[in-house]
């Protein structure tokens, strides 16, 4: 097939389907799943930034762990604040490689967040409403976790 009849296919296909759902096909079905959710809590209208999903290997399986950053996330329309976002920061889910599919394995709200690599480890590096760790809102603070093979703990501890 020439460049042009498969540029063709691909508009009609995006056209038809529109190219959100084409972008869905990617993507595991828990994720997919989350994407839904968060359009239907946006009234059927969402987009997704592309810091939305990033990857880690939190496990080691050689499988990709999905961070799903709801700050990069948007309602379309109507609404003019993000319904994900607070004073404690946004949401952050992990769905964790697990046999063969994807379950949660945090799910809570975030100032923000980066990763870094510790003894070969990737660690999860939270910055927190100051009620995380006890002090007054206004005080944040910073968590680093690592998985443990069961649940994300403070970093150093098994």
């Amino acid at each position: 097939m020439d460049l042009w009849r498969s540029l063709a296919l691909g508009l009609s296909l995006a056209a038809q389907f529109g190219a959100g759902a084409l972008a869905q096909q990617s993507v595991p079905a828990e994720i997919a799943k989350v994407r839904a959710e968060i359009r239907e809590t946006c009234g059927g209208r969402a987009t997704f930034k592309s810091g939305f999903q990033r990857t880690a290997d939190f496990n080691g399986d050689g499988q990709p762990d999905y961070l799903l950053d709801y700050s990069e996330s948007e309602c379309v329309g109507g609404m003019s604040t993000n319904p994900f976002c607070g004073s404690a920061g946004c949401t952050l889910d992990i769905l964790m490689s697990s046999g063969g599919g994807y379950r949660q394995a945090y799910g809570s709200n975030v100032q923000g967040w980066s990763l870094a690599q510790a003894g070969g480890k990737s660690v999860l590096v939270l910055s927190l409403h100051g009620s995380a760790c006890g002090r007054s809102g206004h005080m944040g603070c910073q968590r680093r976790l690592v998985w443990n093979g069961d649940k994300f703990v403070a970093a150093g501890r098994r």
